[in-house]
């Protein structure tokens, strides 16, 4: 009896029409859709934890309070800033690309020290690869680095200053923040465009050490955000050099690019929000939207602006295009400037 029935049943869907089958196979595709759609209308419904890995007061900090203070207001969950500072922004990342569950509650503010230069200079002993170990969400935002001279230096325009450490050999000297940190590593780049000058580093222990010590006349030189070089420039105590960025500064419209006087070098620095690996899809998209809606803001854009920062609000895809061009030029000028990390 139960055989017949089987049977019956069997005979029965071979008998259902090829049409009835398809719909059948729609709705269940549809069903099983629902709970992912639901998920996404959902999120977040929960606090969202972005992890800063500097120490508080500088450029990805304060980026990262004012995109938390607006997006919480977007998004109705509130925006956690948490910093975790340690080894130049690579401990905080390792935490986010590895013990982080990728469901889109837990971000990181990135930048091209962490995503750029760190695999360079800690080759092996950094515990991820930035892009197998994280989702990228969006390029947030650019600012560029000025170069600055000490007024006593004999030069006005970044040709004389070429001329100038040419005829000088190891004699003119710079301050960075540290070896191996942008500022150190944007005049490694500027060294080479300009044709190898050869000149001498000073590591100092921080940004503001490293003004001061251009200030005192200690060194020369130094390479620092155009937000932390703006009071010195205006108050001439420094002198701007050059811009070295694609494009001049808002914040400096005077002072022109390095590109502008045949030295073709970039050394643009950038925020991006990136998020561990395996965010789905749907969450990605959905913070990416909230995010650029955040930072296309009239008001947020106006508060960036006084910190040097121009809004890109970019793409997934456009993020990971910039890693794909960045690692490998950062790359090559840790390795040209014999930095290791300690």
């Amino acid at each position: 009896m139960t055989l017949t029935r089987s049977c019956d049943s069997v005979n029965a869907m071979i008998r259902t029409p090829r049409r009835q089958l398809l719909k059948l196979a729609t709705v269940l595709a549809a069903s099983a859709a629902l709970p992912a759609a639901a998920q996404t209308a959902a999120f977040p419904s929960r606090p969202i934890k972005l992890i800063v890995p500097h120490a508080p007061g500088g450029n990805s900090d304060t980026f990262g309070r004012i995109l938390a203070q607006y997006l919480s207001e977007r998004v109705g969950q509130q925006v956690v800033v948490e910093n975790k500072p340690g080894a130049g922004g690579s401990v905080a990342s390792g935490v986010v690309a590895k013990s982080a569950a990728p469901d889109g509650y837990t971000l990181l503010v990135a930048d091209n020290g962490t995503h750029a230069i760190a695999p360079t200079l800690y080759g092996a002993k950094l515990s991820y690869d930035v892009f197998k170990d994280f989702t990228p969400i969006t390029l947030a935002a650019t600012f560029p680095t000025v170069i600055l001279l000490h007024p006593s230096v004999p030069a006005t325009t970044p040709a004389e200053f070429v001329a100038l450490a040419k005829s000088q050999p190891g004699k003119l000297t710079y301050s960075s923040a540290g070896t191996g940190n942008g500022s150190h590593l944007t005049i490694e780049l500027f060294r080479t465009a300009a044709g190898g000058l050869d000149m001498l580093h000073v590591p100092y222990k921080g940004g503001a050490p490293a003004v001061q010590a251009l200030m005192a006349g200690e060194v020369q030189m130094t390479a620092v955000s155009v937000n932390t070089a703006l009071p010195q420039v205006q108050s001439g105590k420094v002198r701007a050099l050059g811009v070295a960025s694609s494009k001049r500064s808002p914040a400096l419209p005077d002072v022109p690019t390095f590109i502008e006087n045949g030295i073709a070098f970039e050394g643009d620095s950038w925020l991006a929000i990136v998020g561990p690996p395996g965010i789905p899809a749907d969450i990605t998209a959905k913070l990416n939207a909230d995010i650029a809606a955040t930072l296309r803001q009239p008001d947020v854009q106006e508060r960036l602006a006084k910190l040097g920062l121009v809004v890109v609000a970019s793409t997934p895809a456009e993020l990971t295009a910039v890693l794909q061009r960045d690692v490998p030029k950062w790359g090559k000028a840790v390795k040209d400037s014999g930095a290791v990390a300690e």
